[in-house]
């Protein structure tokens, strides 16, 4: 099955409520399969990337002591680059399509 939710513009009509929707939709989507994501990059380019958030498909993290974690932000979303095997992040709002099939 192929599923494929569209937005050809970032919506400036959603509330602060859906972009949490659909920040939690997309967020449990790829940590069950991988997605399609395309999105405005911060130079206006178009980006389009297959990524994911499922535990078996991301690398093994080193702990470091005393090392500070990246600051937290809902408007971003991190995820794992599957082409390019590496970590990557999109603004949320950018966000203007999503695939991903469920088997």
């Amino acid at each position: 099955m192929n599923i494929t939710t569209q937005n050809s513009t970032p919506t400036s009509d959603w509330t602060a409520s859906d972009w949490t929707r659909f920040r939690k939709w997309l967020v449990g989507m790829l940590q069950v399969s991988p997605v399609t994501v395309t999105f405005l990059k911060k130079d206006g380019s178009e980006r389009v990337m297959n990524c994911t958030l499922q535990p078996n498909l991301l690398p093994k993290v080193e702990i470091v002591e005393g090392k500070e974690s990246r600051k937290k932000t809902e408007d971003v979303v991190a995820v794992y680059d599957l082409d390019a095997q590496g970590w990557r992040s999109f603004t949320l709002k950018n966000v203007t399509k999503v695939q991903l099939e469920i088997s």
